[in-house]
């Protein structure tokens, strides 16, 4: 028992750590039942999610909330999980810096902005979608929008995704940019940028 205690005590530490981390991007109050004081409740609170079907794979889910003390000034968060429903890739970004929330005044529309942040309706489904990444040269070739491996992915790794089919899960991370994460070998990768007129 000691033991388990002691690793649930853990566990809850770094789930606070976390909020606070996370909150602390836009001076987000943390929720007074996970710190244990009086805070005042944030006042751009909304949650959606939506079912994932990458392609070849069994189902998976996509979730997104944000919280603030105006939707102006809120985080906004994206999870993609599992079939077990284990969360396989979390990103936190504050709205202001995203194209899709620049607008949102109200908690109604920063729901709609959630919903179409996790939308999967655009041209990448799979990373066999991506530009190639000619050899030689400094990254994927897209015309006049180049693809911006993430740090670590060279080219190697790169075309053996774009191989693979793997599929993808892309999300606005910029105002003229989004990301694009990989589901491969049953664990999420983010391979880069794919930037975008804005």
């Amino acid at each position: 028992m000691h033991v388990r205690e002691t690793m649930m005590a853990k566990r809850t530490s770094w789930m606070i750590a976390f909020a606070v981390a996370v909150a602390g991007l836009a001076g987000v109050v943390v929720p007074s039942a996970m710190t244990g004081g009086a805070v005042a409740a944030g006042g751009c609170e909304a949650s959606v999610g939506s079912v994932w079907l990458p392609a070849r794979q069994r189902p998976h889910r996509a979730e997104a909330f944000s919280n603030g003390p105006n939707c102006q000034k809120a985080i906004v968060v994206i999870t993609v999980r599992g079939p077990d429903g284990s969360a396989q890739w979390v990103d936190a970004m504050k709205a202001s810096d995203l194209m899709t929330f620049v607008d949102v005044k109200t908690t109604s529309a920063m729901k709609a902005a959630l919903n179409e942040w996790i939308a999967q309706g655009g041209p990448f489904k799979t990373a066999a979608d991506l530009p190639p990444w000619p050899p030689g040269a400094e990254h994927p070739v897209n015309g006049e929008f180049p693809f911006y491996p993430e740090q670590g992915v060279d080219r190697d790794y790169y075309e053996k995704a774009r191989a693979l089919r793997a599929p993808l899960f892309c999300y606005v991370q910029g105002m003229e940019s989004m990301s694009c994460v990989a589901l491969i070998e049953g664990g999420m990768v983010k391979l880069g940028v794919q930037s975008f007129p804005g």
